[in-house]
């Protein structure tokens, strides 16, 4: 039986265990399935990892930033967060003004596909239509933040 998600904590790299290397691996496939999955129009799945790595690297900077292991959240969740404690104004303003915007796409996108609201008259080709800057806009916004998070890791701040 699964475990429950609320009660796990991050793998956290230290010298002598293989985390780190388990996450650059995880990452790198991550990174090129992303890119495979939009090229051959499987957005869905390519939002879903965007999502994922975003995630993980929102959570890595809050453990920092908290001082202690900040867990798996949700997206929405860790944006809030972001903005309460977050010290460097460049990863808080992109957050803010990017990826929270992208995040309400994004809900709509996973969530609402298959349901219909009252007017709606879009069809599932006009929805998958509608996916494609959803997952190319969250690759951009993916690589920036994961950008930023290396310089802030790199500054020791």
């Amino acid at each position: 039986m699964a475990s429950n998600p609320k009660n796990r904590n991050r793998a956290i790299a230290t010298a002598g265990n293989n985390i780190g290397i388990t996450r650059y691996q995880l990452y790198k496939r991550a990174y090129a399935r992303i890119n495979e999955s939009i090229k051959q129009g499987f957005y869905l799945e390519a939002i879903s990892l965007i999502e994922s790595l975003i995630s993980d690297r929102l959570e890595s900077r809050l453990t920092l930033l908290k001082g202690s292991d900040f867990g798996f959240k949700t997206l929405g969740q860790l944006i809030s967060q972001i903005n309460r404690v977050e010290t460097d104004s460049q990863l808080k303003d992109f957050v803010t003004n990017n990826l929270d915007s992208w995040r309400l796409v994004r809900n709509k996108a996973l969530h609402e596909m298959a349901k219909l609201a009252d007017g709606d008259t879009s069809t599932w080709d006009d929805r998958m239509k509608a996916l494609v800057p959803c997952a190319k806009d969250g690759l951009v916004i993916l690589r920036a933040i994961d950008k930023r998070y290396k310089q802030l890791r790199k500054l020791k701040v």
